[in-house]
């Protein structure tokens, strides 16, 4: 309290001095200086508490005094201090106050790239230490590089913190800081202050189907804000996250409590209650998907038809970046289509007890499907139907569907179908080129759009819904 005072009335000593005429600089460096910066190697007056930092880095502009503070507010071993040649002529006096050494950094006033280039490369040398960016002098240009590289490298190097010498009092008439109220004040990163920032990474991630990053943004956010309506995007990005990865209870686990809690008073004005029906709609066949996987019950058109669905919605999502999943997706669903329609003549493509005549019908069928260069004598139907035996069964039996596609379309899929067995992540090494997924493409949407009619779910979107912000 006794150095408040004192340098209280240094200063209106330090004001009647300069109403008679008096420099203001020189006073100030007469009178003030030498008090503050003994209060300040102390006690610096840190806000809102006073951290350890090993290293600091400064910009230095053509007024060195807060950067003579914050060097002492941080108490960093190792300075650094990017400076201009406007500025270069203040380095000694930075190191006679301070009593440290520090290291120069020359850059271009405006040249912020070198800022991002310099911090990076002290922060790799130091990147599991407390660094302090102070961003108090030097240009605008300056302190908003170092600020921009500071907010950002703390997502790669937590123990960053950018800092800024501030004033708790400003004296008009002599238009600077009064003295003993300066203060170093450790800056929020606004990835951390406000939940808004956050909002726009997890957004973005949403939008690129980044499901589980998303949620964990969301998550994130409810920790920071205490705002639970980020609760329910974090469950709904599970729900879509845990459908991609096929699990299909986690996502009904995720969509029911998504349900509950939209159905809550305090969120009934949610923006996510704005698509409650298509949510609905959502889970409701994600949990006739999960009862398809228990029970692989053909007869559960509407979890087949989901599964198969969301296969193909993958091996679309996939045919350009990934066409060896995109494949197998396509197979997967195409397998399950046509295991469908199989069980609609009471049998299974693991056991299809099929009659002499049966087999004979669709050992023929196949040699009229398969290419004219292949050795016709060799051909077997197997003990269990795999993809081109169950194409070919089902023509024999006149499929509504299969039988009437045309033979040379049939006979284009063939290669596509015997390739599965020679795909990269099956038995071989080939990899499936975009037109033959396009290809499988064409057929699952043939399938599903028969078995949709009859499951009784048209209109029903997977896509995910708009988060309404």
């Amino acid at each position: 309290m006794a150095e408040k005072a004192d340098l209280g009335s240094l200063w209106e000593r330090y004001k009647e001095e300069v109403r008679k005429g008096g420099n203001a600089q020189a006073l100030y460096r007469e009178m003030i200086w030498p008090a503050l910066l003994e209060k300040w190697r102390e006690s610096p007056n840190v806000h809102p508490l006073r951290q350890d930092f090993a290293v600091s880095v400064h910009t230095l502009g053509t007024s060195p005094e807060a950067t003579v503070l914050a060097i002492l507010g941080t108490g960093a071993d190792q300075v650094y201090v990017l400076h201009t040649e406007e500025s270069r002529g203040f380095l000694p006096r930075l190191r006679e106050e301070t009593g440290k050494e520090v290291y120069p950094i020359a850059i271009g006033k405006s040249d912020v790239a070198a800022i991002y280039r310099q911090v990076r490369e002290i922060l790799e040398r130091h990147g599991e230490k407390p660094v302090a960016l102070d961003l108090t002098s030097g240009t605008k240009a300056m302190s908003a590089g170092l600020a921009a590289a500071g907010f950002f490298f703390q997502r790669f190097f937590p123990k960053v913190r950018v800092v800024y010498v501030d004033n708790e009092d400003y004296d008009p008439e002599l238009r600077r800081p009064r003295a003993g109220t300066e203060r170093l004040v450790i800056l929020p990163n606004p990835h951390e202050a406000l939940a808004e920032v956050d909002a726009l990474f997890a957004k973005e991630l949403y939008g690129k189907g980044e499901f589980a990053k998303a949620a964990a943004y969301f998550g994130g956010m409810v920790g920071k804000t205490g705002d639970h309506r980020y609760a329910l995007y974090g469950m709904l990005a599970g729900m879509y996250h845990a459908w991609r990865a096929l699990d299909a209870a986690e996502g009904v686990k995720q969509g029911r409590a998504l349900l509950n809690r939209l159905s809550e008073n305090a969120w009934l004005t949610h923006p996510l209650n704005g698509h409650r029906r298509t949510l609905e709609g959502q889970v409701a066949l994600l949990e006739a998907v999960r009862r398809f996987l228990e029970v692989q019950d053909f007869g559960e058109k509407h979890g087949v038809w989901g599964l198969a669905q969301t296969l193909l919605l993958l091996s679309q999502e996939a045919v350009r970046t990934h066409p060896v999943l995109a494949a197998l997706y396509a197979y997967r669903a195409l397998e399950l289509l046509l295991q469908e329609r199989l069980a609609l003549l009471g049998r299974r493509a693991d056991d299809p007890k099929l009659s002499p005549e049966e087999e004979e019908a669709t050992r023929q069928e196949l040699i009229r499907l398969l290419p004219d260069t292949q050795k016709k004598e060799k051909v077997r139907v197997g003990p269990k139907l795999g993809l081109l035996d169950l194409l070919a069964f089902l023509r024999t039996k006149e499929d509504p569907e299969v039988a009437k596609l045309p033979l040379a379309e049939v006979r284009g899929l063939v290669g596509v179908l015997q390739a599965r067995n020679d795909a990269l992540l099956v038995h071989g090494f080939a990899v499936p080129t975009e037109k033959q997924v396009k290809e499988l493409h064409k057929l699952v949407q043939v399938l599903l759009r028969d078995l949709e009619a009859r499951s009784g779910v048209q209109g029903l979107s997977l896509e995910p819904v708009s988060l309404g912000f």
